[in-house]
């Protein structure tokens, strides 16, 4: 290989190392923790809490949500907008209102039996 074809190589490798361009992102002051995440055994082998009300790994109990309880399409069973007044069937979307309404008497009622709100329809 000539001379000038490795030098303008070179000069073309040296214009594309990304190593050596400033990075304005990154903080020159950062430094990495030691801090590692506890495996499942150092967690379980700790001793316990002195206030027992706080939750933690160990005591999987906590209070009960202040957010209302989702409500889930009894066909699909994704989260359900929708509640068919006639029936009491939930359900997602339109699709799903008409095979609500083109079931069969007594299929709903099974249905509501598998959610365990089990009515009466007339």
């Amino acid at each position: 290989m000539p001379a000038t074809t490795m030098t303008s190589e070179s000069t073309i490798l040296a214009s594309l190392d990304v190593s050596t361009a400033p990075r304005p992102w990154k903080n020159p002051n950062f430094k990495r923790t030691t801090r590692r995440n506890k495996t499942l055994k150092q967690i379980l082998t700790l001793p316990p809490p002195t206030n027992p009300d706080i939750p933690t790994y160990a005591n999987i109990e906590a209070p009960p949500s202040l957010l209302p309880q989702k409500k889930y399409c009894d066909v699909t069973g994704l989260e359900a907008k929708y509640t068919d007044p006639k029936t009491k069937l939930r359900y997602c979307d339109k699709e799903v209102y008409g095979v609500i309404k083109g079931m069969a008497n007594g299929v709903e009622q099974q249905y509501l039996g598998l959610r365990g709100a089990n009515i009466v329809l007339r």
